[in-house]
């Protein structure tokens, strides 16, 4: 079986938050054609037969505060787990991977959060004057000189105020989102269903490299200091990525403390096409290819940290790849696709529940994150909130198809069995291999089941005893 295999290429359609906000207006007219722009690229990436994603840019206060969280999750996952235990009590945060696991590929630190329905994001793009002052203000006091050393020295003091604070943010991208999906679809289930449950689970979370796993496994042998000068990190290739100046230069400390960040430049020019083809990992996943099964899945553009070996500590490097990907795979009908976004974007993700309640008219997503090909320090650092409807909302397959992911894993097998010769329908046979990984949704969806109850089967299916996929 081959190990890698090639994608097509996603550039995520991208909306401003102004348009999005200009759609909550109940003072623009009908016809207004930033209006009709925005609900027509939400009918048509959210929709059916659409990617299940869309991209938000432009999106005042965010950008700061992830550049601030970020860098935090790779320094939680390395720390001993009695000094991280005590952190995420002290911050209200909890895991729901196990910790304690030497060759983990994922940490995971979460956080409920309750959102008293004020949109603040909205009401500063309604007053500019706020808009302008609060993100100046922000970007002045947070960007990537690291002129404001204390403000970062602070951050992971103040790690559970920054995940609230834009958690809560995201959560508000997230209902304006379900407010232009009901606009489109009618019905005006999605945005009453999140807003009703008014609680979301955040996520913040760090994609192991395999040097992670070293020096984690390390630190249980008591071999810190060995490390530093045995461990032998890939070097970088010139060309190969380019340097960003937009981490904080005090947000990555060594373990005591100080200061180890790198910040390089580079000229490379991303020469990537919408629709080329990339190349991807087919075995080596981060995560493993699934659906989320809530309403709405909101993300920050992942960040990606390289470690390269300095005198005594290892040094932290932010890294773009030179053409821009995420390392979220899509499968969208019989086609993978490597998704890319703009870095200080947010990315909205159709989940199960949205699609049962609109009755199939909006398309969940099929997805995985894969591992680079070639270097084995790079980590991935990324901030999720997952939007739900109530525990005891209840479900209706009432015009709604359940059997379409089993009719499309019937014409892939009727399609490898009638052409036959190995070799000759890559494409089916990968995926198929997917579709395996993937508990059909009738197994796990009955009419009037509440959402609790699809909840507990969904993950019983997946992770549970007996399941499908193992949980990292």
């Amino acid at each position: 079986m081959a190990k890698t295999a090639a994608a097509t290429v996603l550039d995520i359609a991208e909306l401003s938050f102004s348009d999005l906000a200009l759609l909550q207006s109940p003072e623009t007219p009908a016809d207004d054609s930033r209006r009709r722009h925005v609900l027509d690229t939400v009918a048509t990436e959210l929709g059916r037969g659409g990617s299940g994603l869309l991209a938000i840019a432009e999106v005042p206060r965010v950008g700061a505060l992830r550049r601030r969280l970020l860098p935090l999750s790779r320094r939680l996952a390395l720390m001993d787990y009695p000094t991280r235990s005590q952190i995420l009590k002290n911050h209200g945060l909890a895991s729901d991977v196990p910790l304690k696991k030497p060759d983990r590929s994922v940490s995971s630190f979460a956080k409920l959060l309750r959102h008293s329905g004020k949109l603040s994001l909205l009401e500063l793009v309604n007053n500019t004057d706020s808009i302008n002052d609060g993100f100046v203000c922000l970007e002045k006091i947070y960007d990537s000189d690291g002129s404001d050393e204390s403000n970062c020295d602070d951050d992971m003091v103040n790690l559970g105020e920054l995940v609230n604070e834009l958690g809560l943010y995201m959560m508000e991208l997230g209902i304006l989102i379900a407010r232009a999906c009901d606009i489109v679809i009618g019905g005006g289930q999605l945005e009453q269903s999140i807003t009703d449950f008014g609680t979301a689970k955040a996520r913040l979370i760090h994609y192991h490299s395999e040097l992670d796993n070293i020096i984690i496994r390390e630190k249980e042998n008591n071999t810190k200091k060995r490390l530093l000068k045995k461990v032998a990190v890939k070097p970088y290739q010139l060309g190969s990525q380019r340097r960003s100046r937009s981490l904080c230069s005090c947000c990555i400390k060594s373990e005591d403390m100080t200061p180890v960040v790198a910040i390089k430049d580079n000229s490379s020019r991303d020469t990537s096409v919408q629709g080329q083809a990339a190349e991807i990992s087919r075995l080596n996943l981060w995560q493993e290819w699934h659906y989320d099964f809530g309403i709405l899945t909101v993300l920050t553009a992942p960040l990606f940290l390289s470690a390269s070996e300095g005198e005594k500590c290892l040094i932290n490097q932010e890294y773009h790849h030179s053409n821009g990907h995420t390392h979220l795979q899509l499968c969208n009908g019989r086609k993978i696709f490597s998704v890319r976004c703009s870095p200080e974007s947010f990315i909205v993700q159709v989940g199960e529940a949205a699609d049962i309640l609109s009755s199939g008219k909006l398309n969940s997503t099929l997805h995985s994150v894969s591992r680079p090909l070639s270097f084995t320090d790079i980590s991935r650092e990324t901030f999720v909130v997952f939007l739900q409807p109530s525990w005891d909302k209840t479900l209706s397959c009432s015009g709604y198809c359940l059997d379409t992911e089993e009719q499309s894993s019937h014409n892939i097998e009727t399609s490898i069995i009638s052409n036959g010769a190995a070799g000759s329908c890559d494409e089916d046979v990968r995926m198929q291999e997917i579709l395996e990984k993937i508990p059909p949704l009738s197994s796990r969806l009955r009419e009037g089941m509440t959402f609790a109850e699809f909840s507990r089967q969904t993950t019983k299916q997946y992770y549970g005893g007996g399941g499908i996929q193992q949980n990292n």
